[in-house]
């Protein structure tokens, strides 16, 4: 029986790959000085802290980076994380759609909203996703309207775009995300993305390492495809030694698309490795676990 042949790696434009980093580094870049403008610079009544989710910003700036400016197409419609609000203001201001002075008022009076909103806000929103979990929801159930306007003839399927979601890893702790899957594995959905920024940041704790494989296992139940990425390096190991010898080791970098291309354009590469094994927990490393979870068509 013949050895089955091995897909090809995709080629990777270098000069691509160098715009996407300046464009990640430009929107972390404003998107962090955003929030600290509106708690540190400009003048405030009280002198209280307005916040704003710097960390869970920095973490997704790669990603949204990699959506907004290559791989997504003119159908394609996403649900932007609350927490990753200014992210989605940066995007826009680099796009000429948000304005400085609704930057400089994030978070106050007719300022940019705090979390993406299709009414308050100013810039193009595709979901509202301020309640946390019912922004993720809302695209399997828009997946599957666009699946009875296809079989209705109401909407030719070449215009069916996908529906992509963009979650922190303890949005996964709300109910009705669960009770959204079953009714989506119920009908079959098609064309639905979820993409779990896994961060560990929590506004109550830090999420439990134990759940991250289980995470795998409830979607793959219910007919997802789950592919779990990392990108970025790790911290130096303390000291040398048999120890750091090992777990850097077990260091293992290759190249994966974060998206498989859409019908115009590819999706951008990352970076995955595997855990240390020198002991060391996954908080420890300097990199942002990615588990992006899609729904394959029927």
């Amino acid at each position: 029986m013949p050895a089955p042949r091995r897909r090809a790696a995709p080629t990777i434009d270098p000069d691509l790959i160098a715009n996407l980093e300046a464009l990640d580094a430009r929107l972390r870049w404003l998107a962090a000085w955003t929030i600290h403008n509106a708690n540190h610079l400009r003048d405030s009544r009280d002198g209280l802290k307005v916040g704003g989710h710097q960390a869970s910003c920095a973490s997704i700036t790669a990603i949204m980076a990699a959506l907004y400016f290559h791989a997504l197409g003119p159908n394609d419609r996403v649900a932007v994380k609350p927490h990753a609000g200014p992210v989605l203001h940066a995007i826009h201001y680099l796009l000429g759609q948000q304005s400085l002075e609704q930057l400089q008022a994030f978070r106050g009076l007719r300022g940019a909203q705090s979390y993406p909103s299709r009414t308050k806000d100013r810039i193009p929103v595709d979901f509202s996703t301020g309640s946390v979990g019912l922004g993720v929801a809302i695209t399997a159930f828009a997946s599957l309207v666009q699946d009875y306007l296809i079989a209705h003839g109401q909407l030719a399927e070449a215009d069916a775009g996908r529906m992509v979601a963009l979650m922190g890893d303890a949005e996964l702790d709300e109910g009705n995300i669960y009770e959204c899957l079953i009714e989506a594995y119920k009908h079959d959905i098609r064309n639905c993305w979820w993409i779990v920024d896994y961060n560990r940041q929590s506004l109550d704790a830090t999420t439990a390492d134990r759940m991250f494989r289980r995470f795998d296992d409830i979607f793959e139940t219910c007919g997802w495809r789950v592919l779990t990425l990392k990108y970025g390096r790790r911290s130096a190991p303390p000291s040398p030694g048999p120890a750091a010898r090992r777990w850097s080791a077990g260091s293992r970098i290759a190249r994966t698309p974060t998206m498989p291309p859409s019908p115009t354009r590819a999706g951008r590469p990352g970076e995955r490795d595997s855990p240390p094994r020198s002991g060391r927990s996954r908080a420890s490393q300097r990199c942002w676990p990615v588990t992006m979870i899609r729904r394959w068509p029927g």
